[in-house]
């Protein structure tokens, strides 16, 4: 049965990787279209924050709705609205006001596929595997963001943002094939939902709000990074050297979301056999400290900066698999989906915000001039090292 599930687990993978495709395509193409469009850093904040409200939207109605309807289901539902908002996105985005409108979209597709996958992962794998499982999808996942980030940079830099959302449209319909495939199977299952009517309530152990309170701030961090650390990088890496921009797409990929494969899966493992409190602590303190110091980290050496970036991102990205494993394992079945959820509008709600407020510390802290080389980013990525702050305290009073 454990061989059946992880092969099962082989085409949730895949399917992620493809179908995540669809999920950084704006963030390659920010600065492409803040010249075009002629935005702010505010407003293009704001157009990577209608993305996260979306993606929160669609996790907070999936993961709930899981509780009660087939999730197989569900999922399905999702990867039709994920090919299809990209694709819109293609055709008629032309300034702020239908870029923040299609955008949410493609983040509710997102979130959508998001919950239920999570459902279905920690249904079919137990409390000895539950992390290492988590860490693979939660790990294929952000191999998919690597790919989006990468292919929407050079797509965008050598044929415009356009044909990037055009592509990872129509590759999404491979990754949505591949999750098919392994849910065909319980498509038409019957789910058997007990104990719906017992009584839910978010106050039902510590355990549970520690997990949710921390994971709130580990999304406000995340979120932060995911949106304007590829920019930080752009700037940084064209201004110290002459490169294609082909390199200058896989080293931003790298850095950010490749180093997030092997931390996911990592984190996941260490979790399984040293206990969840040890590795949210050290991950959760280790990203807030690199958080505070990244900022200052410009005039550095890029090699330098670049690894710094690869450990950031390493160690922001790594908790989030264990956080999930954990929550899933501290609530009863029967509110699973509803716990999920909650902590998803909650954590990732509060993290949608993150994209807008850094744009505006970045404007208010240089005189609202264009981002540059000379652009200030202490005090927006100080910001994130708070909430990483906080994740590190809510680690701390978790009881494995």
């Amino acid at each position: 049965m454990q061989t059946n599930n992880w092969n099962w687990l082989k085409l949730i993978a895949i399917g992620r990787i493809l179908s995540a495709l669809t999920f950084f395509m704006y963030v390659g193409s920010i600065q492409q279209l803040i010249a075009v469009w002629e935005l702010s850093a505010t407003e293009a904040g704001l157009i990577q924050t209608s993305l996260v409200i979306g993606f929160a939207f669609a996790l907070f109605i999936s993961s709930y709705c899981s509780d009660f309807y087939n999730p197989n289901r569900i999922l399905s539902i999702y990867l039709v609205i994920n090919f299809l908002s990209s694709f819109i996105f293609y055709l008629i985005a032309k300034d702020f006001w239908t870029a923040i409108f299609i955008n949410f979209f493609i983040g509710f597709a997102q979130g959508g596929i998001y919950g239920p996958s999570i459902l279905l992962v920690s249904e079919k794998f137990k409390s000895k595997n539950k992390g290492s499982a988590m860490g693979v999808m939660l790990g294929s996942q952000s191999f998919g963001y690597a790919i989006s980030l990468t292919l929407s940079y050079i797509i965008t830099t050598n044929y415009g943002y356009k044909i990037s959302f055009l592509t990872a449209s129509l590759i999404s319909l491979i990754g949505a094939a591949f999750l098919l495939a392994a849910t065909y199977r319980d498509f038409f299952k019957k789910y058997q939902f007990i104990e719906l009517n017992k009584k839910f309530s978010l106050n039902q152990n510590r355990k549970t709000k520690f997990l949710i309170t921390g994971y709130t701030a580990h999304a406000i961090e995340l979120f932060g990074l995911w949106s304007w650390l590829p920019v930080f990088l752009s700037i940084i890496i064209t201004n110290k050297i002459s490169i294609t921009t082909v390199t200058v797409g896989i080293i931003i990929g790298f850095s950010i979301h490749l180093s997030g494969v092997f931390s996911s899966v990592i984190a996941g493992y260490l979790s399984d056999n040293l206990g969840r409190k040890k590795i949210l602590i050290s991950f959760s303190l280790i990203s807030a400290i690199l958080s505070f110091f990244i900022g200052w980290t410009a005039e550095l050496n890029l090699f330098i900066i670049v690894i710094i970036s690869i450990f950031y991102s390493f160690f922001a990205i790594g908790d989030s698999g264990v956080l999930t494993a954990a929550l899933t394992e501290s609530t009863p079945k029967y509110c699973v989906g509803r716990t999920v959820a909650y902590r998803s509008i909650l954590g990732i709600g509060f993290g949608s915000a993150t994209p807008a407020v850094f744009g505006f510390i970045i404007d208010i802290t240089n005189n609202h001039q264009p981002i540059n080389s000379e652009t200030n980013w202490v005090l927006a990525f100080s910001f994130l090292g708070i909430a990483g702050l906080i994740a590190t305290f809510c680690a701390s009073q978790f009881k494995s």
